[in-house]
C-alpha cells in the first residue's frame, strides 16, 4: 500500500503537481509556422515551474469559417496550465467563399504538433508526451490529427517548416462535441437549405463523396472495427486513449449520429474511450464555461446563441475531475 502511493506521488510530481492550482505565464500570438504565405499563431500557457510537462494543443471551433484561438483564454489553457500542463491554442486556416480549407486546416495542426515537439525543451515539455483536444470543427481537426498521425499521405507537405521532420503523433486526443461524420449532417443542412461543410470540403457530397469520407472520423474508426476480423483496417488512432463528451441536448451537431456514434465505434475498434454525455446541454459548453468548482448535473438557465448563464454547475464542472484524471493518467 505505501509502495502504490508512493508512485501516485511521483505522479503528481511528475506533472507538475497535477491537482494544485501553480503560476502561469502566457504567451499570446507565437508562430508556429508559415503556410502559403499566411503566418499562423498559437497562444501558449504554461506552468512557472519545472520541466518535462505534458502538453495539450487546443482547436477552436467555428464551423471551420470562423472562431479563435481566444476562446481557451479565461478557461482552460490557464486552468490546465495552473495545474502543470502546458497549453497551446492555435488559429489555423478558415474557408473562404472562394478558398476551401481542406486539407490545409488540417496541415496547420500537424505543424503545431511539430512546432511543440520541436521546441520541448525550451518550453519545458516532454516531447513524447504531447496530446490534441478541441471543440466542435476544431474537435474534428483533433481528431482527424489522431487519426491520421504520421500517414504518408498526409506528411511533409511543407517541407520549409522550422520542424517539418518532427513526428505529428500525439498521445491522447480530447474532442469535445465533434462532428464526426461530415456527410450525413451535411446532407441534413442540405435539406434544411443551410449547407454547413461545402465550404470546408470543397464542394457537395454528390460532388465530392472522396473528401467528405477523408474528414469524416467515424467512418475511418469503423473501418477499424474489430467485428470485421481479417477486413479490419488497422489505425494508429485506436492505440491511444480518447476523451470525449458531448451534451444529450446538442442542437448544432445532434449528438445521435455523431458523438454517441462515435463513441460505440471506438469501442468496436478496441479503442480506450471515456465517453461522458452531459444531461441537457447544447453546443459550445467547452469554451462558454468556466470551471467554478460546484458538484453535481450543470444548472443553466439560460443558452443563446455561444452564451450561457449557469446558476449551479456548468457543463465544465460536469467533466473536469474526469477529465483531470484522464489527462494525470494518460498524458
Amino acid at each position: 500500500m505505501k509502495r502504490t502511493w508512493l508512485v501516485m506521488l511521483v505522479a503528481a510530481f511528475t506533472i507538475g503537481t497535477a491537482w494544485g492550482q501553480g503560476s502561469v505565464q502566457t504567451k499570446k500570438d507565437v508562430e508556429y509556422a508559415v503556410h502559403d504565405g499566411v503566418s499562423l499563431k498559437g497562444d501558449i500557457y504554461q506552468p512557472t515551474a519545472g520541466v518535462g510537462h505534458p502538453a495539450i494543443i487546443f482547436v477552436h471551433g467555428g464551423g471551420f469559417r470562423g472562431g479563435s484561438k481566444n476562446g481557451y483564454g479565461n478557461g482552460w489553457g490557464p486552468y490546465l496550465a495552473g495545474r502543470g500542463i502546458v497549453v497551446f491554442a492555435i488559429d489555423y486556416r478558415l474557408y473562404t467563399p472562394t478558398q476551401p480549407s481542406y486539407p490545409q486546416a488540417l496541415l496547420d495542426c500537424k505543424a503545431a504538433v511539430q512546432y511543440l515537439r520541436g521546441n520541448a525543451a525550451a518550453l519545458g515539455i516532454d516531447p513524447e508526451r504531447i496530446g490534441i483536444g478541441g471543440d466542435s470543427a476544431g474537435a474534428t481537426l483533433a481528431e482527424l490529427v489522431a487519426l491520421s498521425q504520421d500517414v504518408t499521405a498526409l506528411a511533409h507537405k511543407y517541407p520549409m517548416d522550422p520542424y517539418a521532420s518532427a513526428s505529428t503523433k500525439v498521445k491522447v486526443v480530447t474532442p469535445m462535441y465533434a462532428v464526426q461524420d461530415l456527410m450525413s449532417l451535411e446532407m441534413m443542412s442540405q435539406k434544411a437549405g443551410k449547407p454547413a461543410f461545402e465550404g470546408f470540403v470543397g464542394g457537395s457530397p454528390e460532388a465530392v463523396p472522396g473528401a467528405y469520407f477523408e474528414v469524416s472520423p467515424l467512418l475511418f474508426v469503423r473501418e477499424s472495427s474489430l467485428k470485421l476480423g481479417e477486413l479490419s483496417v488497422p489505425n494508429a488512432g485506436m492505440k491511444i486513449p480518447w476523451f470525449m463528451a458531448w451534451g444529450t441536448a446538442d442542437k448544432v451537431v445532434p449528438p445521435d449520429g455523431q458523438s454517441v456514434a462515435m463513441a460505440k465505434a471506438l469501442a468496436d475498434a478496441g479503442a480506450n474511450v471515456t465517453a461522458i454525455p452531459i444531461p441537457n446541454q447544447n453546443h459550445f459548453w467547452f469554451v462558454a464555461t468556466q470551471v467554478t468548482g460546484k458538484h453535481g448535473e450543470p444548472v443553466c438557465e439560460e443558452m443563446t446563441g455561444q452564451k450561457y448563464t449557469c446558476s449551479g454547475p456548468t457543463p465544465n464542472d460536469y467533466i473536469v475531475d474526469k477529465y483531470l484524471d484522464f489527462l494525470t493518467k494518460n498524458l
